[in-house]
């Protein structure tokens, strides 16, 4: 009997949208264009109610590649693109993004046997930018761009030829430019074998004496000097782990980079294996 009751309250509250339908702006044509090409509404136009534009979610949905399902029983629409869910109900002005609840001030409706929904839907659930131009009764809808595929880096581990440049080794990331999507890449490389890398000893003078500095700490490069990871002959690591690290030409080096995007919050690891070279003794 509820169910019942449910389903005869439904049809009549779907009647009395009808009945305002009747009153929408049905006067002009309304164009939609979705990445300047026009979409076509075979069967049911968009119009104008309670001064909001509406238009069929199928139609709309699907021309930017989603899924779109009808659950009949539960009056319920479901739209799926990538890993975005979004689902809603006709006669309801709620709406739920991946659990996110979202309200509109007109709520999903069923017109010539097609879901309507207002501008507004698409533009905060699918993540578009929506114009309305009065003078022409156009919608414009811009897809968001892209996602830029995250860069994959190219490293190299350089040795110097000599003890003047005072340098044991250096890592520079050589396709930097390559990371120019957003401004907000950082760096950082732990080393796992000799992990004494890590830390290193600096004697800042007489006063202030030694002090213990990590390496693996988070820092961005900049394209006029692409190194990102530096390790000076004479401050390779502490004073403590000098007495038990020996330093041997041909030894195993590995360590992990990881570059995160702060932008988008993205973080990637990168595993290297790498042969130590020694061709002078460290001081």
């Amino acid at each position: 009997m509820k169910r019942i009751l449910t389903i005869l309250l439904t049809v009549i509250m779907l009647g009395s949208f009808s009945v305002n339908c009747v009153t929408a702006d049905e006067t002009k044509d309304i164009t939609v264009t979705l990445d300047g090409n026009q979409i076509e509404f075979p069967d049911a136009k968009p119009y104008i109610f309670k001064e909001r534009t509406l238009v069929p979610i199928r139609f709309v949905s699907e021309a930017m590649g989603a899924d779109v399902s009808w659950n009949s029983e539960e009056s319920e629409v479901n739209i799926v693109k990538g890993r975005d869910n979004i689902i809603t109900h006709i006669l309801s002005s709620k709406a739920t993004l991946n659990g996110v609840l979202y309200t509109f001030d007109v709520p999903a409706m069923i017109k010539d046997d097609r879901t309507f929904v207002p501008l507004r839907f698409i533009a905060e659930l699918l993540n578009c930018d929506v114009e309305w131009d009065e003078n022409t009764y156009t919608v414009t809808i811009t897809s968001p761009p892209a996602p830029v595929a995250f860069p994959e880096p190219e490293l190299t581990v350089h040795f110097p030829e000599n003890a003047y440049e005072g340098k044991l080794f250096w890592i520079t990331v050589d396709n930097i430019r390559d990371y120019t999507d957003c401004d907000n890449y950082q760096f950082k490389i732990d080393f796992i074998t000799p992990s004494e890398f890590n830390t290193y000893d600096v004697n800042m003078g007489a006063i202030l004496g030694w002090e213990t500095h990590e390496r693996n700490q988070w820092h961005k490069i900049q394209y006029a000097d692409d190194s990102i990871f530096t390790v000076y002959s004479e401050y390779y690591t502490t004073r403590e782990n000098k007495e038990t690290l020996e330093l041997k030409d041909g030894m195993p080096m590995k360590f992990v980079l990881s570059v995160k995007r702060l932008c988008s919050g993205e973080v990637k690891e990168y595993h290297y294996n790498e042969t130590f070279k020694y061709p002078y003794p460290a001081k």
